[in-house]
């Protein structure tokens, strides 16, 4: 029999992972739409160095499938550097350890006291109501000092939107969630995190998050600036992208699944979609910097007193990532910030910050409705009947890392090659 054709809508991570794991049996076409394949992990080479444009991804997971896929294609040893997650806090102008809750005995005395008594109530309640929410969830596990002190004016700072309307489930896997013995137990026997996400993680030697994508791209057909505007399925039961005359057994869509009723006559056979419609992102703008050396992964910066919510020290990931005399860093801020808000805060961060380039990011976030996860699964149990796949950060609405990239190609394959056309 002749190999499936597939399509491939997305040439980020998600798209590229699926695309490489189809390719063993079928024939696979990529389609992106700009110049270069990955989407959320792209990288650029600058005169200082290596710019990651949408944050600073590194490579972790604790799925043994996952790892055993992932490193027969990659070298560990000659490839990437194995490095241990050192984040702090940017608190009253004082570097504080990361996690929080994990480094009460750096915080002032008097804010101290009144955390350790808050914790210490909190564990005499008995049969605590659980959390339905992300603020109660925050209020719940660390308290109401730690919470006004921290955790709230960093998630407003970097969520711009109720605590209470973002769902739990979203967050699942991305929080610290300790219980209050732990918390206690951290503090006093000062032990090294080792359950956050990324407490260790590789990174490759050269190249960043783009070396990895490269590398997954190998031998896959790609078109590049081909932006997708049309996919439609006709009578011989073929897909066709833009309207060409090709035409394919399946299509896996790594887009936006808001946009997917503009290429697609979704609304026809899910009249729910317009619900998906305004689901709300977090756009960033990424400002990379020099810096002085530091031994800091990231720096979370709370306060209001700054537009900035965080620093990723990604020249610290790799040397070759610093192609200058100095270090290099990247500084988040939330999309469209003004430019003289953005000049300022780089002004006064700690670490000499010289400002090299900055890349405006409109969506790079999802931000959950509690309702969203079961439109979008009904969506996708609907279309995959008609060999449409949905895949990927954006198009399931889901906080993908890389390797949760990764992992749910996994599973998809599973269901793209079962699925008759």
């Amino acid at each position: 029999m002749n190999p499936e054709k597939i399509a491939v809508v997305g040439g980020g991570i998600s798209g590229i992972s699926i695309a490489r794991m189809l390719s063993k049996n079928a024939q696979v076409t990529v389609f992106e739409k700009n110049d270069k394949i990955g989407g959320l992990v792209r990288c650029d080479h600058v005169s200082a160095g290596l710019y990651h444009k949408l944050g600073g991804h590194v490579f972790n997971t604790k799925t043994p499938a996952v790892s055993e896929w992932f490193w027969r294609i990659f070298d560990q040893e000659k490839e990437f550097y194995h490095l241990t997650r050192d984040a702090r806090i940017l608190f009253d102008g004082q570097l504080i350890g990361y996690p929080l809750e994990n480094h009460l005995y750096q915080l002032p005395e008097e804010i101290c006291n009144r955390v350790v008594d808050e914790l210490l109530e909190m564990s005499r309640q008995p049969n605590p109501i659980a959390p339905t929410n992300f603020k109660e969830f925050l209020i719940k596990t660390f308290g109401a000092t730690l919470c006004e002190t921290y955790f709230f004016p960093y998630n407003e700072k970097i969520w711009r939107c109720p605590l209470e309307t973002i769902p739990l489930g979203w967050l699942e896997g991305k929080l610290p969630m300790p219980r209050i013995e732990e918390i206690f137990k951290s503090n006093i026997l000062r032990i090294q995190e080792k359950a956050m996400v990324h407490a260790r993680f590789y990174y490759p030697k050269n190249g960043g998050s783009q070396f990895i994508v490269d590398r997954l791209a190998e031998g896959l057909d790609i078109r590049l600036q081909c932006d997708v505007s049309s996919v439609r399925k006709g009578d011989d039961g073929l897909w066709r992208i833009n309207g060409e005359e090709q035409g394919y057994d399946k299509v896996v869509y790594s887009g936006d699944v808001r946009r997917l009723g503009d290429i697609y006559d979704i609304e026809s056979v899910f009249p729910e979609f317009e619900k998906l419609k305004n689901l709300r992102t977090r756009g960033i703008t990424n400002t990379l910097c020099y810096c002085d050396e530091s031994d800091v992964s990231w720096l979370y910066i709370p306060s209001a007193d700054f537009a900035a919510n965080r620093i990723i020290y990604t020249g610290g990931f790799s040397p070759q990532n610093n192609a200058g005399s100095r270090m290099t860093c990247v500084v988040e801020f939330l999309f469209g910030e003004k430019e003289e808000i953005i000049e300022e805060d780089i002004r006064r961060l700690p670490g000499r910050l010289e400002r090299v380039a900055t890349n405006h990011v409109r969506d790079a976030y999802v931000i959950q409705e509690p309702d969203t996860r079961e439109i979008v699964a009904a969506l996708k149990d609907k279309v995959r009947h008609e060999g449409l796949f949905l895949h990927g950060r954006f198009a399931e609405w889901e906080y993908y890392n890389i390797d949760k990239c990764i992992e749910a190609a996994f599973n998809l394959e599973k269901e793209v090659v079962n699925r008759p056309c």
